[in-house]
């Protein structure tokens, strides 16, 4: 029966030679002949080859019947049909070989039993036995040639499919085996490679001593290294060999059978990575910042754990579960620190910083929860500002980059690099105080310079309150008292001494550490109590009042009473300026927004305009152009404008007067609007 295992033989041709225990017998030309015809694939003039082999088979066994039927012979003729069965065992299948034999031994016994009739203990009866064990004996022996055949021819099959290189070479260094993988190696093909020696091929050079190498070969039988070998192309290429003796039945050696792995490439990247590890060691080593190495796969465990109970927002978890960061901080190992970080923290070796982070990083840092999460999220930077306690129990700020692994890999070597900035935040608070010092000194400064024009700035609501108690005076003494007039001018009279009032308490308030009440106020409302504060000299002077504020002038943010301050000012300082000019005398107040300042706001005349020489100096203390002036007012409004962010500055008319101009900046909220 064929063996399943080797389906359709008759379309493979077996090669006859021995079993890989004798391959040290064969000859340089029959492993050549091994290499290029080990049972390989039928082509149409192999099938052809085997048909005539078969027929000359069967005109044998016939031509060995009649002869040893129908002569007188008396010698083992049937002997013969040995010859048969090496034919067809030397072109057939199993099931060809079995065939042939048993056919040959039914017409040797055909033959005899025709010619000597029935079986008798004689000669003729000698010689067919000797003639029936020779077919059995060599059809079997067919046969399981043929196996071992099968089995050597897949062996080489297997060594030309490998992408191992594989070579055999005699004890002369004459290479009588290479195989493709070979070829692809070194770029010598087969043709080219046998008959040559191994060592001008391919110059083969080892890394120690070859005497060892070749006393380990000979003495164990077989020998693993790396050696230098030269491709076709002269390069050198570095090769994992490992060979191994082939002896004979005597022991005596007769091939070395060579096998190699191209790890060039492996050796190059290898190479490369410790390169690479020796520069990022030293670079670790002897910066002057301090670098950790913390490992978190406990921590990632854990939280597989939780994932695995059911847990999907890590974020909500550690929300409601806070202690869980004092858990994973507990569970991060500090696995190695540089010189820089010994120093930091106070120790003394490195070794006293190895172990849990907790022993550093206080329970109660929320910051962990963020360096958490931002491994969970898949990897990338993680930085911001904490605080660790050194070992000798003091608290230092730092600021820190935790460079996450990205993706889902081995979370046991994580960078992280610290920069203490302790004394830098001492410094700052220290700066931060003598800033509040020197702010309070400058506001009891600016109250000094204020004091000389106190009366500069209560003048007018005093002088309105005046104008109005008179007023309400007269509307009372008249023959019949005009009480409704009379209480409008004493609720005139209450509203500017609250102004008054306000303006006293402004002016307290610089000499104290009470913050300025910033508030978003009308522009045009402001305007309007400003001209009410001053409609007795408005009135008194002939002014015409025009108020033009843009609608959209954004609104104005800042302490209100001192913008005020700022407006009664100017146009104050406008009405005297008009006072003395003959013919139309006009105060306008403009608003508008301001695409770079924000919001411009222009208090305009007619009057004489600025001197030349008063120009340069005109907002420095104590420079005035009235006899009876102090020259604080236009001080006090630029240090005001300014305080608020602005700035100011007066320009001439080309037809007459001056214009006095200054900005205010926008608020967040108003340049998230526009």
């Amino acid at each position: 029966m064929q063996d399943s295992r080797y389906a359709k033989p008759e379309h493979f041709v077996p090669i006859p030679y021995k079993t890989p225990i004798d391959r040290t017998h064969m000859t340089m030309s029959r492993f050549r002949h091994m290499q290029s015809q080990a049972y390989v694939p039928a082509t149409r003039p192999r099938r052809l080859a085997s048909g005539l082999l078969m027929g000359a088979s069967g005109l044998l066994a016939l031509a060995v019947f009649l002869v040893d039927t129908f002569t007188p012979l008396q010698s083992a003729v049937a002997v013969v049909y040995v010859v048969v069965v090496l034919l067809v065992a030397a072109s057939g299948s199993r099931r060809a070989i079995l065939g042939a034999t048993i056919g040959c031994l039914l017409l040797t016994t055909i033959a005899y039993v025709r010619v000597h009739g029935m079986p008798a203990l004689d000669a003729p009866m000698l010689r067919c036995a000797v003639s029936l064990g020779a077919i059995g004996s060599t059809g079997w022996l067919s046969l399981r040639n043929r196996e071992r055949l099968i089995t050597i021819a897949g062996q080489a099959r297997l060594i030309e499919l490998t992408h191992d290189s594989i070579f055999v070479r005699d004890m002369d260094d004459v290479i009588v085996l290479w195989n493709g993988g070979a070829e692809q190696l070194y770029g010598w093909t087969a043709q080219e490679a046998l008959g040559r020696r191994a060592s001008d091929l391919l110059g083969t050079a080892f890394p120690g001593d070859r005497v060892e190498a070749d006393a380990a070969l000979f003495g164990a039988g077989r020998w693993e290294g790396e050696v230098f070998q030269r491709h076709r192309d002269g390069r050198i290429v570095i090769v994992e060999a490992r060979c191994a003796l082939l002896r004979d039945e005597l022991g005596k050696p007769r091939m070395i059978l060579e096998a190699g792995t191209d790890v060039t490439e492996r050796r190059a990247a290898a190479a490369a990575l410790a390169e690479s590890e020796r520069r990022y060691r030293s670079m670790f080593e002897t910066a002057r910042f301090s670098f950790w190495e913390e490992d978190y796969s406990r921590v990632m465990d854990r939280v597989d754990e939780l994932r695995a109970q059911g847990v999907t927002d890590m974020t909500q978890y550690i929300e409601a579960h806070p202690e869980f960061v004092a858990e994973a901080c507990a569970l991060t190992y500090v696995t190695d620190v540089n010189a820089a970080t010994v120093r930091m923290l106070g120790a003394r070796r490195r070794e006293d910083l190895i172990g849990p982070l907790d022993r550093i990083l206080p329970a109660s840092e929320r910051t962990f929860a963020g360096v958490l999460l931002k491994i969970l999220e898949g990897g990338g930077v993680a930085e911001g500002e904490t605080h660790l306690i050194n070992l000798r129990g003091e608290r230092l700020t730092v600021l820190f980059a935790l460079n996450m692994p990205l993706g889902p890999t081995r979370y046991d070597r994580v960078l992280v690099s610290v920069v203490d900035i302790t004394d830098r935040k001492r410094t700052e608070r220290a700066l931060i105080a003598m800033q509040a010092e020197l702010a309070q000194a400058a506001r009891v400064t600016a109250l000094g310079e204020m004091s000389a024009s106190i009366a500069h700035e209560v003048n007018q609501p005093l002088a309105a309150i005046v104008t109005h108690g008179e007023a309400s005076l007269r509307w009372l003494r008249r023959p019949q008292p005009d009480i409704g007039e009379a209480c409008e001018a004493i609720d005139r009279v209450v509203r500017d001494a609250r102004r008054a009032s306000e303006v006293v308490h402004r002016v307290r308030s610089l000499a104290s550490k009470e913050p300025r009440q910033h508030v978003r106020f009308d522009l045009a409302a402001l305007v309007e109590e400003c001209a009410q504060l001053l409609d007795g000299d408005i009135a008194l002077h002939r002014i015409a009042l025009r108020v033009d504020i843009a609608r959209d002038a954004p609104l104005p943010h800042g302490d209100r009473v001192q913008l005020q301050q700022v407006v009664v000012n100017l146009m104050a300082n406008a009405i005297r300026a008009m006072s003395e000019v003959a013919g139309k005398r006009l105060l306008t107040v403009r608003a508008r927004a301001d695409a770079v300042d924000g919001l411009l706001v222009e208090v305009e005349d007619s009057g004489t305009g600025i001197p030349e020489h008063i120009a340069p100096h005109l907002f420095d203390a104590f420079v005035t152009t009235r006899g009876d002036g102090m020259g604080m007012g236009l001080a006090i409004c630029r240090s005001t404008v300014e305080s608020h962010g602005g700035r100011l500055w007066a320009t001439n008319r080309p037809g007459g007067g001056a214009t006095f101009h200054f900005t205010l900046p926008l608020t967040e909220a108003e340049e998230a609007r526009a």
